[in-house]
């Protein structure tokens, strides 16, 4: 069959994500005998019509769109996908007079299953992991079966729509992604190429989906077969810097700690970073090993800066283990960005103080950068919004968690204080794309300069007229008391 693939993401927040999901079905529904075409519209300058020439072109006779993100989770500065995504399927539905089967897929898909076919004008939905259950689907359709009893599959056939258990491979290899994505772009925009070398995440925590998308225990993939993705995109795409997407990289330690000797044992000069540094689970050995791999950088996620929200998110780990994270990554000379969430469960004024000191005090070095959000989104299947939710919520829409103990105005205002004092530190609502950011990351580029160009952002924000600025007018949105919003 004629299969159209669309990365269909318009986020470009810190680091411009390339579909290294969508590039693992696309391998496999290659692999399984079928005609794809690949389109990335997170790098087109217009998107529709981009994808109307596509859809003209290759004349498909089965679309798949992978969606990243329901919203961007920032409740000062709300950016929903959805009605993006259904102008993407109106388009589609315009240059077909045939029926035209649409199945929706993807980290977002899979957290909303069978919600996603209620909200979009598409026919199936897959749940979990794309490689097998497509491959699946597409040779249903061919075949003319209804594809209702596929692992992974909701239809719109299906009257209750009830959501199907997702679908899980047990071993995974490399993405292939070097074959689908023209790579100029998300050079230019200072992006880092994606490698996965694990799926699953066994820590608890009550508000995040990882478990749910990707299971809840770790699948790992040998240090060997890593090295080997990296050397083979190296020689062939050659980029600045590549960046390990795991929900957690260092979990287990000995994984993390296996991929770097193998690295440094085939003498390999790449420079790395990645997203998921678990507090939990650190060393001075684990650092001073990422560095001489290539790393030049990590985000850190303990969420909060106390041991009463850390308990109340279910973090896994305490307060004992942020300190000597903080102290380790600090020594490491690694930059490091790290991340803070105001207002879930039990959250009071106290606890917000408590987490913006040890801000204040910790994370107060040139190579630290911290990111606030306020509120917390309340996701399908976690069990923040299973406790907390209203039963008949519709969570495919933006619904936020905020503690009745703590004014959303006034947490704002704490963060506003720490950022007038500490350059930096910033709130998630200050993201997006802002004009500086656009030319920092346009100079480095031209200089040669390795990705993430996030790690520079603190030195950046430390210019006396910029921080100036800053201190003048706070850029988070400063909410009266009596226009907070609770939503719980």
């Amino acid at each position: 069959m004629r299969v159209l693939l669309i990365y269909s993401n318009q986020t470009q927040d810190l680091i411009l994500p390339a579909p290294i999901g969508l590039s693992y079905v696309a391998s496999a529904t290659r692999d399984a005998g079928h005609e794809v075409c690949f389109v990335d519209l997170l790098t087109a300058r217009n998107p529709q019509v981009v994808l109307r020439t596509a859809l003209e072109d290759f004349q498909p006779q089965v679309v798949g769109i992978s969606v990243r993100n329901i919203d961007n989770v920032v409740h000062q500065r709300l950016q929903t996908h959805l009605d993006v995504l259904a102008l993407f399927i109106a388009e589609i539905r315009a240059a077909s007079d045939r029926y035209l089967p649409i199945v929706l897929g993807g980290p977002a898909i899979s957290i909303l299953g069978s919600a996603a076919l209620r909200h979009l004008d598409a026919d199936y939905a897959v749940r979990g992991e794309g490689e097998i259950t497509f491959p699946a689907l597409l040779a249903a359709l061919d075949a003319g079966r209804d594809p209702v009893d596929i692992v992974g599959v909701c239809t719109r056939n299906d009257p209750a729509l009830i959501d199907p258990s997702p679908s899980r491979l047990p071993t995974f290899a490399a993405s292939g992604m070097q074959d689908w994505i023209d790579w100029a772009p998300y050079r230019r925009h200072g992006g880092t190429w994606a490698i996965q070398t694990k799926r699953g995440c066994p820590m608890p925590c009550n508000y995040c989906t990882y478990p749910d998308i990707e299971g809840h225990t770790f699948r790992r993939r040998t240090a060997v077969d890593v090295a080997d993705e990296i050397e083979a995109v190296q020689r062939s795409v050659a980029p600045h810097s590549f960046e390990f997407v795991d929900s957690t990289f260092n979990l287990p330690e000995t994984h993390a700690l296996d991929i770097c000797e193998e690295i440094i044992r085939r003498g390999l000069k790449v420079n790395l970073t990645t997203m998921g540094i678990n507090p939990r689970s650190v060393s001075s050995e684990l650092f001073a090993l990422m560095k001489r791999a290539g790393f030049n950088s990590m985000m850190i996620t303990p969420e909060a800066g106390n041991d009463t929200m850390l308990c109340n998110l279910d973090k896994g780990f305490d307060m004992q283990d942020v300190h000597r994270a903080a102290r380790l990554a600090r020594a490491s000379g690694l930059h490091s960005t790290w991340f803070f969430m105001l207002g879930g469960p039990g959250e009071t004024r106290a606890t917000v103080d408590e987490t913006l000191r040890f801000v204040e005090t910790a994370l107060r070095h040139p190579t630290f950068m911290s990111v606030f959000m306020t509120g917390i989104r309340m996701l399908p299947g976690t069990r923040l919004a299973q406790v907390h939710a209203e039963a008949d919520a519709d969570l495919a829409q933006p619904v936020f968690y905020f503690s009745d103990q703590v004014s959303e105005a006034w947490m704002l205002s704490r963060v506003n204080q720490t950022i007038q004092n500490q350059s930096n530190v910033v709130h998630a609502a200050d993201e997006g794309g802002s004009t500086v950011e656009r030319a920092l990351h346009h100079v480095l580029y031209w200089m040669g300069v390795a990705p993430p160009y996030w790690r520079f952002y603190p030195q950046l924000l430390g210019f006396p007229l910029l921080h100036a600025m800053r201190r003048n007018n706070p850029s988070v949105g400063m909410l009266s008391e009596e226009h907070s919003v609770s939503t719980h």
